[in-house]
C-alpha cells in the first residue's frame, strides 16, 4: 500500500466541491475519505473505472467510454438507478479525469466532471 496525497474536485449541475486529503493506492485501487467522512474507492481496469462511495449515501458507478453503463445511488433507503454515458475518461500517472452524464428514463438528470490529481508520498526511511 502506498500513501497518496489527493486533490479532488467534482462539478455538476448542482454540486461544486473540492478538497485535499491523504489516501492509499494498492492493486489498481485508490481509497480515501472525502470532506464529509465518506469512504471513496476508485478501481482501475483496462478501459473502465469503477467508483464507489460509502457513508451517508452509497454510490456505485461504472465508467466506460465504449458503453452506456448502470449506476446506483442509495440514500435513506431510496435507490436511484441511472444510465451513465461517459463523455471523457482519462487515467494518467498522476491524474484521473471523468466526465459523464446521468440519465433516468432517457432524461438527463445531471452532468458531472470529476478531476483527481494525486502524488505518491515518499516513505520516510
Amino acid at each position: 500500500m502506498k500513501k497518496i496525497e489527493i486533490d479532488f474536485s467534482i462539478k455538476s449541475m448542482d454540486t461544486d466541491n473540492s478538497f485535499r486529503t491523504i489516501g492509499e493506492y494498492k492493486n489498481n485501487r485508490m481509497k480515501f475519505l472525502d470532506n464529509e467522512d465518506n469512504t471513496n474507492y476508485l478501481v482501475f481496469h483496462k478501459d473502465i473505472v469503477e467508483y464507489y462511495k460509502k457513508g451517508n449515501s452509497d454510490m456505485k458507478y461504472k465508467f466506460d467510454l465504449s458503453n452506456t453503463t448502470k449506476g446506483e445511488y442509495l440514500l435513506s433507503n431510496y435507490k436511484f438507478v441511472f444510465d451513465i454515458k461517459t463523455i471523457q475518461l482519462i487515467v494518467d500517472e498522476n491524474r484521473v479525469l471523468i466526465e459523464f452524464k446521468l440519465y433516468q428514463d432517457k432524461e438527463l438528470v445531471n452532468r458531472t466532471k470529476i478531476n483527481i490529481k494525486y502524488i505518491f508520498i515518499k516513505e520516510e526511511q
